[in-house]
């Protein structure tokens, strides 16, 4: 009986050794990758922050700027609309459709003289 009672403990011990290596080992991997996507965000963070910056030397405006820009625009709209005594036009920029482009016609190729 005693050694029936040895030979399952040890049983159970190696299946509980065995569960925390894997858990372990899991563990590990999850870390590793962890690590391996937050370098791959920092990178893309760095490389957007030098776009940006980059387009704020050479002028470009930034998407608040626009945003703040279409308010202003609307805000002035109404502002004009009022002391014209007519309606404003809500955002008529947004809401038109471009022209559908036309293409011009093909000129058949002009046939080269031959001699």
């Amino acid at each position: 009986m005693a050694k029936k009672l040895k030979k399952n403990d040890d049983q159970l011990a190696d299946a509980v050794r065995m569960s925390s290596q894997e858990i372990w080992q899991a563990g590990l991997a999850a870390f590793a990758k962890a690590q391996e996507e937050e370098g791959k965000f920092f990178s893309m963070q760095l490389f957007e922050e030098r776009v940006l910056r980059a387009l704020s030397s050479i002028g470009v405006p930034t998407r608040q700027e626009i945003d703040a820009l279409h308010q202003r625009i609307d805000e002035l709209t109404k502002q004009v609309a009022a002391l014209s005594g007519k309606p404003a036009v809500k955002k008529a920029a947004k809401e038109e459709k471009p022209a559908a482009k036309k293409t011009p016609a093909k000129k058949p190729a002009a046939k080269k003289a031959t001699r």
